[in-house]
């Protein structure tokens, strides 16, 4: 594992793309972000902070059933990924706009986040 800077908060934490694996903890994240090349990694909060707001947007840019497709490959992911699937509030889960659009439909419960 590396040792990285987050190129957003300047917070240090560690990267796993240069390991035995080849994998970093991001490629569990949606690539939903538009690559940029002049800057390097976020660390995992700063990332989570980034994608939630993209989702969001790209739900009013494109539409629900664009941001569905995206979707669609995490599914059936395994774990939740805490910022990204969920924050803890008060020992509670509230669960993000990207957990309740990889459900596929509004589960009428009045969700805090629902994107429906």
């Amino acid at each position: 594992m590396t040792v990285k800077q987050c190129s957003q908060c300047q917070e240090g934490f560690y990267c796993g793309a240069g390991d035995k694996s080849g994998s970093c903890w991001c490629v569990a994240f949606p690539p939903i972000m538009p690559l940029v090349f002049e800057q390097d990694c976020f660390c995992p909060t700063c990332l989570s902070e980034v994608i939630n707001d993209r989702i969001i947007l790209l739900v009013n840019e494109k539409g629900m059933s664009h941001v569905q497709i995206l979707a669609e490959p995490y599914r059936e992911q395994s774990g939740l990924i805490e910022h990204v699937d969920y924050e803890l509030k008060e020992n509670l889960y509230i669960y993000s706009a990207w957990y309740l659009i990889k459900q596929g439909k509004c589960c009428n419960n009045s969700c805090q986040n629902c994107p429906y």
